[in-house]
């Protein structure tokens, strides 16, 4: 399924790096306000996601909509196929840094589709706190807090 078209200012689908250049702007304003003494205003339902490209080796960051169920944590990619980031986290998972509430966790985290081992519980974590998956093309990552 192709991507999502969004409107141009001229009326036609906006090419897909200006989409990106927007979503970028978006999600560093979003972790600027996690960070700063303002974060109360989304921190109950938003967290800072960082990781190590699995492919690339570079770090990332990214805000997510998460659920939190003492030292686990599930987040959302929805519309899974037009995303790349939750790939990082398939098969054993990799290593991460949740932020929550200001607070950095060190963390492993894992996706998971419908059916794997694991989905179920997740997607109980998830819907206690956010909205159910709107469509069946997403993958939920559960992340396990090692500490902090």
């Amino acid at each position: 399924m192709p991507p999502p078209s969004h409107p141009a200012p001229g009326g036609g689908p906006a090419p897909l790096g200006v989409i990106d250049m927007t979503h970028q702007r978006g999600n560093r304003t979003v972790l600027r306000l996690l960070a700063s003494p303002a974060h109360a205003l989304l921190s109950g339902r938003v967290c800072e996601l960082a990781y190590t490209g699995a492919v690339t080796g570079a770090r990332h960051a990214l805000p997510v909509q998460y659920a939190q169920d003492r030292d686990r944590v599930v987040v959302m990619a929805g519309r899974a196929a037009t995303k790349r980031w939750w790939r990082n986290f398939t098969g054993v998972g990799r290593g991460a840094t949740v932020t929550i509430r200001r607070h950095p966790y060190d963390a492993h985290a894992v996706a998971l589709a419908p059916g794997d081992p694991g989905y179920d519980d997740a997607l109980t974590v998830y819907r206690r706190r956010q909205p159910a998956p709107r469509d069946a093309d997403h993958r939920l990552v559960a992340i396990r807090l090692l500490g902090g």
